[in-house]
């Protein structure tokens, strides 16, 4: 999808909510920087002074829309910024466009750091000539998960679930809460159970049984697997998708193989240890998603600053 129709994604109530919120947060009370501000007609230049990919105009407008301000753009949604670059002009009373420029500013520098990971990770692993999808994870900000899920797709990248209502994914803690291997004996719904060193297959077993009886047919089901044995079994149990986690890249590839030869209709991820230095070791043939939780966590946010014009001149009187 084009990076100026991703706007179209976020619901206008939503962006409203949100930049109401950070702004309350900001200033939940007095304002006195105000005062010495004033509410002449102004006019600010937002520039970009470190290099990326521009993200999150639209949660920007939001937030100046709050204070009966407009935004004038210079560069579409996910253009690479080479610094120094003009971005936008943002006009207005001074002390509504100071009310809202550390707000903006907080979000867009972060919002565009993570398209610019992202973008930073689609653009090695295409390199590999891999045509799989790079996506993050929920390792994601609380209360600012959408603007870092947006970056994710103005980067190129995919959101992955965007919250545990989109994929019934069923991790090493859910199978020891389903029961523990002693208290789990389900027959098998698709063939026997793969042949191997039991570790864990009954447990595991009803786990993914619970997860294919929840998710019904609206939803995918994901399991986490740290062996063959695991993904074999998974996958027997009915699993639409098999995470591989934290393997290194030689036993990940094998890995994804011999489960692929068995079940070539399940989806293999591969997640756990993977940054933008290592990531071309992961990107293989049998590896549909490769998920990065860094892209959120650790992507380093752009430098922006938003400066008044010396001189505004003032509308006439009406």
């Amino acid at each position: 999808m084009d990076a100026e129709g991703l706007a179209l994604l976020l619901p206008p109530t939503t962006l409203a909510a949100l930049a109401d919120s950070w702004l309350q947060e900001d200033c939940p009370g007095l304002n006195y920087a105000s005062w010495v501000a004033g509410a002449a007609p102004s006019q600010a230049a937002l520039w970009a002074k470190s290099p990326g990919v521009l993200a999150g105009r639209p949660f920007f407008d939001a937030i100046f829309a709050k204070l009966n301000c407009q935004v004038s753009w210079f560069f579409p949604e996910g253009s690479k910024l080479v610094p120094v670059a003009k971005v936008a002009e943002v006009r207005g009373p001074a002390h509504s466009v100071l009310l809202g420029e550390r707000v903006a500013l907080n979000m867009l520098a972060r919002c565009s750091g993570v398209a610019s990971a992202a973008a930073a990770a689609v653009e090695a692993a295409r390199g590999t000539g891999w045509t799989g999808h790079v996506a993050g994870t929920r390792k994601t900000t609380p209360g600012f998960r959408l603007v870092e899920k947006y970056g994710l797709l103005v980067g190129g990248a995919a959101t992955h679930r965007y919250d545990l209502g989109g994929l019934v994914m069923v991790k090493d803690n859910h199978i020891v809460a389903a029961g523990g291997v002693e208290k789990a004996q389900l027959p098998a719904p698709q063939g026997q159970v793969p042949s191997g060193p039991h570790r864990h297959p009954p447990a595991a077993w009803q786990a993914v049984l619970g997860a294919r009886q929840a998710a019904d047919f609206t939803l995918k089901v994901e399991v986490e697997c740290s062996s063959l044995w695991d993904a074999l079994q998974a996958a027997a149990a009915g699993a639409d998708l098999i995470l591989l986690d934290n393997l290194k890249p030689e036993e990940l590839h094998t890995t994804a193989a011999a489960l692929k030869a068995r079940f070539p209709s399940v989806a293999v991820e591969a997640s756990g240890g993977i940054t933008l230095g290592n990531l071309p070791e992961f990107c293989g043939p049998h590896i549909d998603v490769i998920s990065m939780g860094m892209l959120t966590q650790a992507a380093p946010a752009l430098d922006f600053s938003l400066k008044l014009f010396a001189d505004v001149p003032h509308p006439p009187p009406s």
